[in-house]
């Protein structure tokens, strides 16, 4: 063994009763075409073909190989020098991990990682400093990672990020108990923890230090908690995870919000996106308990799950209606915690 140092989202020009006082305009939508169309021209050999899944209780990062096959991925496990684990970002520029140490309550940096092999040590090459008690999900975004701190009332805090240092750059408080966010251009999409409500922040990426005002809360009908999120611009794709009860294993659901954007906004004058607006995936056969955490890839069809309850990684198909539908894959990840893609 070795050790290696290593939404077409213009639309929310909205106000709710419970917004700030601020308009949302339209005038990002330009941004948002312009990201979308960077991605779009992003050369192939940039885009990898792996699946990264952190843990709460092995000190492992297990990393999916899916390139010959959605169904049966080669797997490696790599060993950390800490236990507890959860939000997990991958850095393109860099091939780089960014991870939520919860064990030291700090971001760390994990260089290389397309150069490790199964059962590689690694060691962190930059660790940040010790600003949040209980971090969660994470995001990536413009050489910063935003972490969630998880506590009660919910805050933010975003740092400065390279394979060498981590530097703390603002803190946020929300004002309510937050789990996991997903950073789209210049804006923040949050999870409100113990509810069924998505929390947006427009122009989160100018937000100073401070308390942080939300522009607008949509309830998601029959969801009962929701803890993960992923978002696809080019397809207007909102995945949401549903864990049920946290004390029962097997009551999850995965919801799917096509043509989200024309949803959102209509869902201002309810402040609900109805079951009709919404395909999901719960059932007996799903394997889906607490699924705390989601990655959306349109362009390969699939649904990356963390599914804490079960310990395991799923993979779904991209369903087209609801249903009682079985992975495609599914294998164990002792204390699944947080899952990303880097395609």
């Amino acid at each position: 063994m070795k050790t290696i140092q290593l939404f077409t989202c213009g639309f929310l020009a909205l106000t709710l009763t419970n917004c700030q006082d601020e308009s949302v305009d339209t005038s990002t939508m330009d941004d948002y075409n312009s990201m979308a169309n960077k991605t779009l021209k992003m050369s192939e050999k940039m885009k990898g073909h792996s699946v990264y899944v952190s843990s709460n209780n092995s000190g492992k990062l297990s990393v999916f190989d899916i390139q010959e096959s959605l169904e049966m991925p080669s797997m490696k496990s790599l060993s950390l020098p800490y236990m507890d684990a959860d939000g997990v970002e991958y850095d393109v520029n860099r091939d780089a991990i960014y991870q939520v140490n919860r064990s030291d309550k700090a971001l760390v940096t994990l260089s290389h990682i397309s150069q490790t092999m199964d059962g590689d040590e690694i060691m962190p090459t930059a660790m940040g400093p010790s600003t949040f008690e209980n971090g969660r999900g994470s995001a990536l975004y413009n050489n910063k990672v935003v972490v969630v701190d998880d506590v009660t009332p919910g805050k933010l805090v975003s740092y400065h990020v390279n394979e060498d240092v981590i530097s703390d750059f603002r803190q946020y408080n929300v004002g309510f108990e937050v789990w996991d966010v997903h950073v789209n251009g210049k804006d923040l999409w949050a999870i409100e923890d113990v509810s069924s409500n998505l929390v947006y922040f427009k122009d989160f990426h100018n937000a100073k230090s401070g308390d942080l005002m939300y522009s607008a809360k949509v309830s998601i009908e029959g969801l009962i908690r929701t803890h993960g999120l992923d978002y696809d611009a080019m397809t207007d794709t909102m995945v949401l995870t549903d864990i049920g009860s946290a004390a029962v294993p097997d009551d999850g659901a995965l919801v799917i919000i096509n043509e989200f954007s024309n949803k959102f906004m209509a869902a201002m004058d309810s402040g609900i996106i109805p079951m009709e607006d919404q395909i999901r995936i719960e059932g007996d056969m799903t394997e889906l308990g607490n699924p705390v955490d989601v990655a959306v890839s349109p362009a390969k069809q699939a649904i990356f799950v963390a599914e804490r309850a079960q310990q395991k990684l799923l993979i779904f198909e991209m369903p087209v209606s609801s249903g009682n539908y079985a992975p495609m894959y599914s294998t164990s990840v002792p204390g699944a915690s947080s899952v990303t893609i880097d395609f």
